[in-house]
């Protein structure tokens, strides 16, 4: 799964140090929350990243190698995740990816942006709190890949809060119907651990041409695919809740075959 930090959501709405330092906890909360479903693919952002604004006096860079040998753990911890972003990258905009691209958000050309790159690799956002045009869970763009394809209106996931980036952090929880000991009629039992499932669960992919809350995934172990289906709920935590079983390869979409992992 692609996210990428939205470098136009820092906008210096920081008043002052200890409010930059309040936002950036926030997106190191974000980025450990979704460690576990990123599955190997680096966070990336836009090559300008490193001056966007905090503060009206306070740049991203300035701001890291403050806090880099920070005595606050939290601090010196995401000082260090954004150096080493800024040294290795990879930027959304010099890579071959948006070559040829036209993506517009509220009628601004962001063609070469991050929110063009969540667009193209049908990723996830991570933006700074407090900026208006960035406040809500879902950003819509108008993207075109290429002069000669059609134009789309594309619904890109924003995070900026904890509780938004929950929703995207599914839990497996083991149905009656497809408990091993004791498992339903014509229902398949689960034939993975609870833990086991949980890791297949944190890699697995949706079918986007598909209007279901189903994900597939693979399990290397055992060279088998599986499907989750969304239980509708959340836990005591907020995470959303699914069950699943294993199916054959040939119940796997092709559009999803594409996107899995093996």
């Amino acid at each position: 799964m692609y996210f990428l930090i939205n470098e136009l959501s820092f906008i210096a709405q920081a008043s002052n140090n200890y409010k930059a330092d309040e936002l950036m906890k926030n997106i190191l909360d974000i980025i450990q929350e979704i460690s576990v479903i990123q599955n190997g693919d680096p966070i990336q952002t836009h090559s300008s990243f490193a001056s966007q604004k905090l503060s009206s006096e306070l740049t991203i860079s300035q701001w890291i190698f403050q806090n880099i040998n920070s005595k606050n753990s939290n601090q010196q911890k995401i000082a260090m995740i954004l150096l080493r972003l800024l040294r290795k990258g990879p930027f959304i905009d010099v890579q071959d990816l948006l070559n040829n691209c036209q993506c517009h958000h509220q009628q601004k050309d962001v063609s070469s942006s991050s929110l063009a790159g969540a667009a193209k690799l049908e990723g996830i956002l991570i933006s700074l709190q407090n900026n208006p045009d960035f406040i809500h869970e879902n950003i819509e763009v108008e993207f075109q890949e290429s002069i000669n394809s059609p134009q789309k209106n594309i619904t890109i996931t924003n995070l900026t809060t904890i509780k938004q980036t929950k929703k995207i952090c599914p839990r497996y929880q083991l149905h009656s119907k497809h408990d091993p000991q004791g498992y339903w009629k014509n229902a398949t039992p689960m034939d993975l651990t609870d833990a086991e499932a949980q890791k297949v669960l944190n890699s697995s992919v949706c079918n986007s041409n598909e209007n279901s809350e189903k994900r597939y995934g693979y399990h290397k172990e055992s060279v088998k695919f599986y499907v989750f289906h969304s239980d509708n709920t959340f836990d005591e935590q907020g995470y959303p809740t699914y069950h699943g079983f294993p199916i054959s390869e040939d119940q796997v979409p092709k559009e999803v075959l594409n996107k899995i992992k093996r």
